[in-house]
């Protein structure tokens, strides 16, 4: 009876496992931990020997064995006076933390968020994760051409993941969303409804996402009505109040960020402008407050999930030094709503 009791009470082993599914100890393992690797019909029956035995994988003796962290790193580097004029900034990383951190936690992986202190750099924070082993890979948020700090992780030979794409030459690991494609399609929408005088509201900055959302907006409206670029909040109301002033006044308004349709919303209600009827208006983003306003904005989301478990299955992938693979592109699907 007590040998009884003793099986009846061990832990259930990777062997278990094998032997319940019929493959190897090894196949179980990457199961686990690099699922990609095996095929679905395989994935599936290892998952199932695991719900039916309860087997538990044992991820400390795993890093301890492995003399990996299981922990990636997140360093966030915010402006405050960007975040000022882009209030669903906060809503944005929360989704994308919070899907980076579900898709992590399932593979017995944590996520250490951190931002350089006053006065130090990005890169030296990178350093100072690197030399005290507290990460196996860094996500590289809002990448641009030339990145200095790609070019930092590259040569360190360090694992990393970018969110936005990496230039010519270097590592491929990114995953970035689709701007080009995801803003054509909501210029064909507004074609389809009939709107052709579209004025673009773009973002004054170098981020490689502007210039590709306006790249998208051109292949429907080759000679829009206007596209202007702004740093302000204000500086757009007045744009739109004032484009409204004459006979030839745009009849959409095309914004590369929620926040510059919202301000464009409100500046056509003061004039009484039907949005959605006389005038339409269109964002790019969904942050949480665009189904909420009086006249709800069609948009295009960003789906934070399928991004967040792309830029851990990547890292994942560099952590284990994988052989480099294209980048993956995820297209922001269309939310049709009452402004548009």
């Amino acid at each position: 009876m007590a040998t009884e009791r003793k099986t009846a009470n061990r832990r259930t082993t990777v062997a278990d496992v094998a032997r319940r599914a019929g493959v190897s100890a090894m196949t179980v393992s990457n199961v686990v931990n690099a699922p990609h690797r095996v095929s679905e019909q395989t994935v599936a029956a290892v998952q199932a020997a695991i719900a039916e035995l309860g087997y538990t994988p044992n991820h400390a003796a795993r890093a301890l064995s492995s003399g990996r962290s299981q922990v990636i790193g997140l360093p966030l580097y915010l402006d405050d006076a960007v975040d000022e004029q882009n209030p669903g900034l906060g809503g944005f990383l929360h989704g994308l933390l919070g899907g980076l951190v579900k898709a992590a936690a399932v593979d017995g992986y944590g996520v250490h968020v951190t931002t350089p202190t006053e006065g130090k750099t990005e890169i030296a924070l990178y350093e100072q994760l690197i030399a005290a082993r507290q990460v196996d890979a860094i996500v590289v948020l809002e990448t641009m051409p030339h990145d200095p700090r790609i070019e930092f992780l590259s040569t360190k030979g360090f694992p990393f993941v970018a969110f936005g794409r990496t230039g010519a030459g270097q590592r491929q690991c990114w995953v970035d969303v689709d701007n080009v494609e995801s803003m054509a399609a909501i210029g064909r929408h507004l074609r389809a409804a009939g709107r052709s005088r579209a004025a673009y509201l773009g973002t004054k900055s170098e981020l490689p996402w502007v210039h590709q959302r306006e790249e998208g907006f051109r292949q429907l409206f080759e000679t829009p009505y206007a596209t202007e670029s702004f740093d302000d909040l204000d500086a757009v109301g007045a744009y739109v109040a004032a484009a409204m002033s004459g006979a030839d006044r745009p009849d959409v308004f095309v914004a590369d960020n929620d926040a510059f349709a919202v301000v464009a919303i409100r500046a056509l209600q003061r004039l009484g402008v039907k949005v959605g009827e006389d005038v339409a208006v269109t964002g790019f983003n969904d942050f949480p407050f665009a189904s909420m306003l009086d006249t709800p904005l069609t948009t295009a989301r960003i789906p934070l999930r399928d991004i967040a478990n792309s830029l851990f299955a990547r890292a994942l992938r560099e952590i284990a030094n994988e052989a480099d693979q294209p980048g993956c592109l995820v297209t922001a699907p269309l939310v049709v709503r009452a402004s548009a």
